[in-house]
This record gives structure tokens, C-alpha cells and sequence, in this order.
């Protein structure tokens, strides 16, 4: 559990590094079908069908990942300060009589 947790902390402190190789990838993704399109010959086709395909793929993957570690970071902080909250609601004193419950109607009151 900590390894994962750690895994987490570590891709949470680096988004930015791997929003930026999302990006780059993209672009260069982009290029490479930009350059099949104005050059239909063999070679840039197929590059852009395989290198230009799997460095999209990589690049949604990358983004994939940091949406995930961004809305598990978020739900920790709201699970932190959930428990923070909890803890600190104020007790009823030692010596303060406790709840009483409602007591169940009588079987007279119902038809």
C-alpha cells in the first residue's frame, strides 16, 4: 500500500514534466501525419501509421495517468480533511445525561 502511495506522491510532484512530454509527443505525432498527408509516398505513411500512431497513443496514456494521480490526490486531501474535521467536533461532556430515543408509538395509536 505505501509503494502505491509513494508511486502517487511521485507522479503527483512530477505533472508538469509529464504534461509536457504528453504535449511534445503529440506534436511530433501530429507532424509525422502532417508530413504523410502532404507526402503520401511509402515511407511517411507508414511512419506516420506506426511511430505516429504509438506516439499519440503514448501521449493520451501519459495524460491519462496524471488525470488519475490529480483526482486521487484530491480525493486523499478530502478524505485528510474529512478525518480532521471528524476529530475535531466537539464532545458532549462526562457528566451530560445521554440521548434519549424516541420511544415507538403504542399499538392503541395505530388503526
Amino acid at each position: 500500500m505505501t509503494a502505491r502511495r509513494d508511486v502517487v506522491d511521485r507522479i503527483a510532484r512530477s505533472t508538469r514534466r509529464i504534461l509536457v512530454v504528453a504535449a511534445v509527443l503529440t506534436l511530433i505525432g501530429l507532424a509525422l501525419m502532417v508530413w504523410s498527408m502532404a507526402e503520401p509516398t511509402p515511407m511517411p505513411v507508414i511512419l506516420a501509421m506506426s511511430v505516429g500512431q504509438g506516439l499519440g497513443i503514448l501521449a493520451f496514456l501519459l495524460f491519462g495517468v496524471v488525470v488519475l494521480v490529480d483526482q486521487l490526490h484530491k480525493q486523499r486531501e478530502t478524505g485528510a480533511r474529512d478525518v480532521e474535521r471528524s476529530s475535531s467536533v466537539a464532545r458532549e461532556p462526562a457528566g451530560a445525561p445521554p440521548p434519549v430515543a424516541p420511544s415507538p408509538p403504542s399499538r392503541e395509536a395505530l388503526p
